[in-house]
């Protein structure tokens, strides 16, 4: 692909009948659902509440702005997947950006028609190439978005096999640091995690109560998730397992309780053969495995998944079906119901999460290369420069929101209820020294094997008391965080994992309290 002209304002409209859309796209473009009226979750008191997409032209005001945003120029089908790109955006982010997001959009559109190119991945990607080098950072990551988007959507020239180098493509200067360091956004964020631990929790409790309850596809489905979300793996690598080789490494007389780990082959075959590497199992995901296997009646030698004629594809579906399933009823019901988009994950995304987040543990190059089965340390490097200082960790730790992690996290706990209208067993707990009671209550049946308090505020079981004072909990939270970053530069740690994890546990109480203010609005305005 020859350099694209990367000035806006000098790209020729002469091409503007050729279409760029192959054939099965445009039947996809068509198919694609897209909500009536899109909200503006946090919309302030003057800002406008929503858009209506049936309109070709879009008004609204948001902090501060009043923002038009013309869609009129656009044929029928870059029209539909503008406004698609737009609504995708919106459901994640606020729509002050749009502008912005609809310009990018518009130079793309613009430069394939100008050299008679198809919006296929080659093309795109030859794009985003000229724009890091012209250092158009806005473009760029714009643009990068509506990619990821076509590759999720399953457009036909984007082999879901290639997206996971999107992340190692040539970047804007302004991006590169002198000292290494790459910001890298983790798509499977806390309250993604959070939502998926117990959606595993969940269905292994409905495995040991009704196990021929559960029907075939959620054994499948989630057996796959729980495999991408723990080792990273790729399709391919899905596809060579054998049931043999989940192993159980030991046994606890005293309990049964067992430690599991999977022999996994290596991402891609170098000139040698090598051996197959052993990764921990969590013993949620691999008795999920089990239980798949158990019904499904293999035996060891047997293949372990049929994933049909297209991997990358089942994967993406199973992953994806799977997620929904595990996701809170409202939001559920709000896609059904087409007031929102389904918000869709490639096995990319857990690939990225997990070599990421073995760098934020300070894992070196070799481990996180053996965990995710590269025969090099090239890709493993990318993770480690991608990993924030205590600096960037602190900034973290001390607050940083979206919409869409607000949004999910705070469907993440049961209902809120009062003090004085819950009779069952309530959770008392400590973090540090200090004691915490009249928070809420759980209705978890059986013994919790998790510690009181610090885990409650991200489980399904725990029903926040509106009238609680939750911010004594987030000030002993924030109090360990303090210490632990001061531990941390202290003895020059600049990746304690813990700072993660506190991190996490801080963001679920911010949800609460959060919503737990809106109950008592509602309360007050009614």
């Amino acid at each position: 692909m020859s350099q694209l002209s990367l000035d806006f304002e000098k790209i020729e409209n002469s091409s503007s009948e050729f279409i760029i859309f192959h054939d099965a796209d445009l039947r996809l473009i068509e198919s694609l659902h897209l909500p009536t009226i899109i909200r503006f979750h946090r919309a302030d008191k003057f800002d406008s509440k929503f858009i209506q997409t049936t309109n070709d032209v879009w008004n609204f005001s948001y902090s501060g702005k009043k923002l038009h945003l013309n869609l009129s120029n656009f044929s029928t089908s870059e029209k539909k997947l503008a406004k698609f790109f737009l609504a995708n955006y919106v459901q994640v982010n606020t729509p002050s950006a749009l502008e912005a997001k609809l310009q990018a959009y518009t130079f793309a559109i613009k430069s394939l028609k100008t050299r008679k190119l198809k919006l296929d991945y080659q093309n795109a990607k030859s794009l985003l190439v000229d724009l890091a080098k012209a250092d158009n950072s806005t473009y760029y990551y714009h643009f990068k978005f509506l990619v990821k988007l076509l590759f999720l959507e399953n457009f036909s020239c984007f082999d879901l096999d290639h997206e996971y180098e999107l992340e190692f493509l040539e970047r804007p200067q302004a991006f590169n640091s002198r000292l290494y360091y790459q910001q890298y956004e983790d798509s499977i964020d806390y309250p993604l995690i959070s939502m998926i631990q117990q959606g595993f929790i969940e269905l292994n409790q409905a495995i040991k109560d009704d196990f021929q309850g559960i029907d075939k596809q959620t054994l499948l489905y989630s057996s796959i998730l729980g495999l991408v979300y723990v080792t990273g793996l790729r399709p391919v690598q899905l596809a060579k397992l054998s049931a043999e080789d989940i192993r159980i490494d030991t046994t606890r007389t005293t309990d049964h309780f067992h430690r599991y780990s999977i022999l996994i082959p290596y991402a891609k075959q170098a000139r040698y053969i090598h051996e197959k590497i052993a990764v921990k199992l969590p013993e949620e995901v691999a008795e999920i495995i089990i239980a798949y296997i158990e019904r499904f009646d293999l035996s060891p030698k047997d293949k372990l998944f049929d994933l049909g004629e297209n991997s990358a594809r089942f994967c993406s579906k199973a992953i994806n079906t799977q997620l929904f399933d595990f996701a809170p009823e409202a939001y559920r019901e709000a896609v059904l119901s087409g007031e929102m988009i389904k918000q869709k994950y490639s096995f990319s995304d857990f690939r990225h999460h997990v070599g990421y987040s073995l760098a934020m543990a300070g894992s070196s190059a070799e481990e996180i290369a053996y965990i995710l089965g590269h025969s090099s340390v090239v890709t493993a490097r990318h993770y480690i420069f991608s990993t924030p200082e205590l600096a960037q960790i602190r900034a973290q730790a001390l607050g940083k929101n979206s919409l869409y992690r607000q949004m999910i996290a705070m469907l993440l706990t049961g209902r809120l209820v009062y003090k004085k209208d819950w009779h069952q067993k309530k959770v008392l707990g400590n973090i540090g020294s200090k004691i915490h009671y009249d928070i809420g209550g759980c209705s978890y049946k059986d013994k919790c094997l998790f510690q009181p308090v610090r885990n409650c505020y991200g489980c399904m079981y725990f029903h926040p008391f509106i009238d609680a004072n939750h911010s004594n909990v987030l000030e002993s939270i924030q109090s360990e965080i303090n210490e632990l970053i001061k531990l941390s530069d202290g003895i020059g740690v600049s990746r304690n994992p813990l700072i993660r994890v506190h991190e996490s546990t801080k963001f679920e109480i911010e949800s609460v309290i959060a919503r737990c203010a809106l109950q008592k609005d509602d309360i007050h305005e009614s």
